[in-house]
């Protein structure tokens, strides 16, 4: 059976359509996944949890417990995004050197758990690296 012009060109443009919805999860310049074993993304994740204890008027230093998702973006640099549990550590502000060393608190009510997302924008050919949203 034959298929008309006009029934062939519609059929393109539908699967156009359904590629271009199919693919609007990874736009070009978008967001998207990142590999928590990139140096990099360390680096912009320790960097984000350093600012976020600098800028706390926390007597107590919080680390991340868990990592819930991780993002990239390239916008004049690199974009690091991340959802992360944090929850408050048994050391005290200015008195440890490695965060890796501080257990988590042993009391719940003051490890307190809270889910917080940090942008990091790095421009590593300068080097700068900013955190330009702490914890929402």
């Amino acid at each position: 059976m034959a298929v008309s012009w006009k029934t062939g060109f519609l059929l393109l443009a539908a699967t156009c359509v359904v590629a271009a919805v199919g693919s609007a999860e990874r736009l070009v310049g978008g967001p998207m996944q990142a590999d928590l074993s990139d140096a990099g993304v360390k680096d912009a994740l320790r960097f984000a949890v350093s600012e976020y204890n600098k800028a706390s008027n926390d007597a107590y230093i919080s680390k991340e417990s868990k990592i819930i998702d991780v993002k990239k973006q390239v916008v004049a640099g690199i974009k690091y995004i991340f959802t992360v549990e944090m929850v408050r550590t048994s050391c005290r502000k200015g008195g440890v050197e490695a965060l890796e060393l501080c257990a988590v608190h042993g009391d719940a009510e003051v490890a307190k758990a809270r889910t917080c997302t940090f942008e990091v924008w790095s421009r590593p050919w300068i080097p700068e690296t900013r955190l330009i949203n702490n914890c929402k």
